[in-house]
């Protein structure tokens, strides 16, 4: 009965340890990535497993981005050779999962107001967090 039980304890507090890690750290982080992923959605033509990969790759990038602005605060040299890797590192995920029409309707949407990634980081940096 001992084994039986500290079994299900341990397999709760794995449960319960892998749900915290999934909820969002940052709610405004999470706000930004679906906006900017609806947006993205409408102009590219994607469809809905496309979304669900694109708003992956939006929340991994503005984290990522988020972290280098904070971590390079006082180094902006730095911190632009950081932004840039991680959009790159976006770039390549995302033109993998893309077919040529939406490749070219993303180059397009680069080009908007909207699509400036960090502009939103900067949004981020001054939300607070809840």
């Amino acid at each position: 009965m001992k084994n039986f039980t500290l079994t299900a304890f341990f397999f709760l507090s794995l449960v319960f340890s892998a749900a915290a890690q999934k909820s969002p750290s940052n709610p405004a982080l999470e706000q930004a990535s679906s906006n900017l992923t609806r947006v993205m959605m409408e102009t590219m033509g994607l469809n809905e497993d496309e979304y669900i990969k694109l708003k992956a790759l939006n929340q991994e990038r503005l984290s990522k981005a988020t972290e280098a602005d904070k971590l390079y605060a006082d180094d902006t040299e730095q911190r632009d050779v950081r932004l840039r890797e991680i959009e790159d590192e976006f770039e390549v995920k995302l033109f993998n999962m893309l077919n040529t029409r939406q490749v070219t309707a993303y180059a397009e949407f680069k080009q908007k107001p909207e699509a400036n990634y960090l502009a939103i980081v900067q949004q981020l940096k001054a939300s607070p967090k809840k």
